[in-house]
């Protein structure tokens, strides 16, 4: 006995929604074991603070001494 064409209609609809929803979220996760998603990688460790980058404006040079306003600041950020 063959399905009803309103059955095969859906079917097909069915099957096409699933097709087009499957681009937008990726389809199966990749190495899913019975249904569930892989765990995410442990996040990578921060890096250290080392300043400016070397062509970076702010880059303090130590050749060249601190003006009165500098070393003003410098002794407000030490104090708070």
């Amino acid at each position: 006995m063959r399905p009803s064409l309103a059955r095969r209609l859906l079917r097909s609809l069915y099957g096409s929604l699933v097709a087009y929803g499957t681009l937008y979220t990726g389809g199966e996760p990749k190495g899913a074991v019975g249904g569930l998603p892989e765990p995410p990688p442990p996040p990578a460790p921060p890096r250290g603070l080392t300043g400016p980058g070397p062509a970076h404006p702010e880059r303090v040079r130590p050749d060249i001494p601190l003006t009165p306003l500098e070393r003003a600041l410098q002794r407000e950020l030490r104090v708070r």
